[in-house]
């Protein structure tokens, strides 16, 4: 039984909804009710409570999605206006960054309930509270990091736990976040089961694992100071992953996403990934992920539209065209589109500034209308566990024949050109490579500290584009005349994001305006907000 239906069948009856169709936390859903946890069944249906926070935070795709890649190396959002704070242009009282805080706090506070409430509980075997507690304790790690990440920095966040529920708090040093992260995570992996034996889609000891290689990465990095082990640690916990012989990666690189597409399960490849579903044309544990961020469908009557709201850059473009074989190329950066009135077929894109970020295919998709479908979100692979590995071996060892070997082992899989040496570098680029689309590449430019050097290459970049020609055209293309040329005429807001960005102001979100007015304890706003 997989996680979507543990939600369907046991969330739903115990969870009443608000009228504007947002799940409600206290006291209306019933998660902090003490007579909810007095056996296992109670219990399980409270930790799909949580999970069910999770998948609201992350239904709209912005947060986790198109925030993280747009106005970076690999992506832009490429329409008019200026949209969300996905264009670097929000202020410290916009509504969207409040949404983000307050949801991601909504998903805190419902795991330090259930906490509580499985510590108190009378009904509970010791090795069942264990075990619901590891996941709880999981999934409030997962949410700091992506809290920390967008609103920390180095003055961190308010870090509520089960021992201050309902109070107000100041903001909690970055590096104190990031020891309850480790110690959260820690715990986590020592009692949840391998990820053979848990319903898919539900925390492993392996996804435990891989999150704490991830968490010593941004703690190795900017804005702090690499006072301790953390390489050390982040390789290590990267490495029990990769002497699991559970893991492997999928020989196809596009059949990984196909899969999430169609809410299946590869758990040799993905350790952890947000099963959204879209049974009973329920929006509110579906997702946008298809729709707004993925391959161009205009033509709504094809299943279903795909507004491609995210083009990949030309840097990206060109670094997979210049290795003819990396089939990663044609997947992520498709010169493809579904234009309307076009019987449903295929037609090649004439401009390549253009081109949709494609990485996820809501053609695939069983079901959803509008805008939402039950896309499943990669929150973690093992080539990623691989990547981190490299960077951190190679930080400790430059030039490891080691971490050649991990970034080898990826580029195979793509049918890349392998490489024959190693450094920072090729590591940084391979992850772009690799991992574009995927809600990473904003933090992991934060955490090294060349956000603004890629912003600049960018925008350059772009620019050069105007009149070059379309290598792809004479592959691709159909008709005459047999060559088409890259422009950007009437489309210069393509630029507007990366014009905005301000390196001193920009590698963080505000804290909310309105949370701020609210909590007199958090004194300190981020910087140049």
């Amino acid at each position: 039984m997989k996680t979507k239906f543990l939600i369907l069948t046991l969330v739903s009856l115990l969870f009443i909804q608000s009228c504007d169709n947002k799940l409600d936390i206290l006291p209306e859903d019933g998660l902090g009710s003490s007579t909810l946890y007095q056996n296992e069944a109670g219990a399980l249906a409270g930790l799909m409570g949580v999970y069910s926070r999770v998948v609201w935070a992350y239904r709209e795709s912005v947060i986790n999605a198109m925030y993280p890649s747009a106005a970076t190396d690999e992506a832009f959002e490429n329409r008019t206006g200026l949209r969300f704070y996905i264009e670097n242009n929000g202020t410290s009282s916009s509504s969207d960054i409040l949404a983000s805080w307050a949801i991601l706090y909504e998903g805190v506070n419902a795991a330090n309930i259930m906490l509580v409430e499985v510590a108190n509980s009378t009904g509970l075997t010791e090795a069942q509270k264990v075990a619901f507690s590891a996941e709880a304790r999981f999934i409030r790690a997962y949410l700091y990091l992506d809290l920390q990440k967008n609103f920390g920095g180095v003055d961190g966040i308010p870090l509520p736990t089960e021992a201050t529920l309902k109070q107000l708090l100041p903001r909690t040093k970055g590096v104190d976040v990031y020891e309850q992260i480790f110690s959260d995570l820690e715990y986590a992996e020592q009692n949840l089961k391998s990820i053979q034996n848990v319903t898919p889609g539900r925390a492993s000891k392996e996804a435990a694992q891989g999150l704490l290689a991830r968490a010593y990465l941004y703690r190795a990095g900017n804005p702090f100071t690499n006072d301790g082990d953390y390489y050390a640690k982040a390789r290590d916990w990267a490495k029990k992953i990769m002497d699991n012989t559970y893991f492997q990666l999928n020989p196809s690189y596009q059949d990984v996403f196909n899969k999430l597409a169609q809410e299946q399960y590869d758990t040799k490849e993905v350790l952890f990934q947000i099963g959204f579903f879209f049974g009973n044309q329920d929006q509110n544990q579906s997702s946008k992920i298809g729709s707004v961020m993925g391959l161009r469908v205009d033509d709504g009557s094809c299943h279903n539209r795909g507004f491609g709201l995210l083009s990949a850059t030309i840097t990206l473009t060109n670094a997979y065209r210049s290795d003819p074989t990396d089939e990663r190329g044609i997947w992520n950066v498709s010169p493809y589109f579904i234009p309307t009135n076009n019987s449903c077929n295929f037609r090649a894109e004439t401009n390549q500034i253009k081109y949709a970020a494609s990485k996820y295919r809501r053609l695939l998709e069983s079901g959803g209308t509008g805008s939402y479908g039950p896309h499943h979100w990669p929150v973690l692979r093992f080539s990623d566990a691989l990547l981190m590995y490299a960077e951190a071996e190679n930080q400790l060892t430059p030039g490891s024949p080691l971490a050649l070997a991990a970034v080898n082992k990826v580029r195979n899989r793509a049918k890349a050109t392998p490489f024959l040496t190693i450094n920072e570098a090729k590591i940084q680029e391979e992850r772009r490579l690799e991992l574009c689309f995927e809600g990473l590449r904003r933090y992991d430019l934060v955490r090294w500290g060349n956000f603004q050097e890629k912003v600049t290459e960018t925008i350059a970049a772009i620019r050069a584009a105007e009149g070059s020609t379309n290598t792809d055209w004479p592959i691709y293309g159909t008709g005459s005349p047999a060559t088409r040329k890259n422009s950007l005429t009437g489309l210069d807001y393509y630029l507007e994001a990366y014009l905005n960005y301000d390196d001193s102001k920009h590698q963080l979100l505000p804290i909310p305006e309105q949370e701020m007015g609210a909590n007199d304890l958090i004194l300190k706003q981020n910087p140049n907000w």
